[in-house]
């Protein structure tokens, strides 16, 4: 088959880095792969097969840029296309109602943005899921159900092992303003009170944004105070599973939880608007239907969030073991075979 794969940012986050694995993946099962997206460093861990195309103006309007698909597609002899994010939705929908070539969109975030338009709703042959909850409350589900499924996004499992650092903390994101508000109501409120008690502990910070600088100026104050590097901010990092391996524990949801737990990692699923818990076997399959966000749940707060954290730095041996057992599973539930056939099924029906 003669796949397109569609996306806006390309650097790294959940949706890039599963189009990239997608498309590296879908190359090796033989097919001819065609992304389309803005610059980013994920172009680098693209399979040379994988044949890329920078959209340069990424921002123009739609007009302009159904008219580039369009011709694309007819260039390229393109057999089915699949789009990520909300405008690549709007824009492949267009491109594939006028050229009657089937359109599948992947939702990785809220139904009401990714597909906010009434096209990107109508028009698309199929819409993926990557969470069951998010389907399920949507406002449009009656609108979109018959064409929907879920299919999870896979993880690719890490090759090697690294020896973890005790006490540390990791959390992986966009350093952007709403992740910003979290990572620092940690350091100004919640780290003091664990370190009395932990002196060891370390909280390491991994990604980059606008709000860095911002993060490290409240990590100079605070490791001033302690006299020890107690927040490290290790910025971007190409690979970031080299740096989840080498925590005890992994503050995150979605792709960020999934990665840690397939390394055998500990997690906390909390983000900005949600305070979740550990996830262990006992809440395992209940998370996994929110994409391992603590869906209903209030904002995180800062005894909440004490609580969770010293249940777990006081039993860090009984929850390593949780883990470990958690990573069976999701080497079954996440394989990327199996999930890479379903959506190549997909594909193939289209087609058909």
């Amino acid at each position: 088959m003669r796949i397109l794969l569609i996306i806006k940012n390309f650097d790294f986050g959940g949706a890039e880095n599963h189009v990239r694995e997608l498309a590296n993946s879908l190359s090796d099962s033989g097919n001819e792969l065609f992304v389309i997206a803005g610059p980013g460093r994920q172009t680098s861990l693209l399979r040379k097969g994988v044949q890329y195309t920078r959209l340069r103006k990424i921002f123009a309007p739609a007009i302009i840029q159904t008219v580039f698909i369009i011709l694309f597609l007819h260039k390229h002899k393109i057999q089915v296309i699949h789009a990520h994010q909300r405008l690549p939705a709007l824009v492949a929908s267009i491109a594939g109602r006028l050229t009657s070539i089937p359109v599948v969109v992947t939702v990785h975030g809220r139904t009401r943005f990714d597909l906010r338009s009434w096209i990107s709703r109508s028009f698309p042959s199929k819409i993926i899921f990557v969470s069951r909850h998010v389907l399920e409350v949507s406002a449009k589900y009656e609108q979109i159900k018959e064409k929907s499924v879920i299919i999870p996004n896979w993880i690719v499992l890490p090759k090697k092992t690294v020896t973890k650092i005790p006490y540390s903390i990791s959390y992986i994101s966009r350093i952007d303003k709403k992740h910003s508000s979290l990572i620092l109501m940690i350091i100004k409120e919640v780290l003091g009170g664990l370190t009395v008690k932990y002196p060891y502990l370390t909280f390491r910070i991994i990604g980059e944004g606008d709000y860095l600088d911002e993060i490290r100026k409240e990590a100079e104050l605070f490791n001033r105070k302690l006299k020890r590097e107690t927040v490290v901010i290790c910025g971007f990092v190409l690979d970031p599973r080299e740096k989840l391996l080498e925590s005890e524990l992994v503050i995150g949801v979605g792709r960020v939880a999934l990665e840690a737990l397939s390394c055998g990692i500990p997690v906390l699923s909390m983000n900005r608007q949600r305070m979740g818990s550990l996830v262990s076997r006992e809440n395992y399959q209940s998370f996994q239907l929110s994409n391992f966000v603590a869906a209903g749940s209030d904002p995180p707060d800062r005894d909440a969030l004490l609580k969770e954290l010293d249940k777990f730095l006081s039993d860090i041996e009984f929850w390593q073991k949780e883990a470990d057992l958690l990573r069976e599973k999701i080497t079954s539930d996440y394989n990327t075979g199996k999930i890479t056939g379903e959506i190549i099924s997909i594909y193939r029906s289209l087609i058909k």
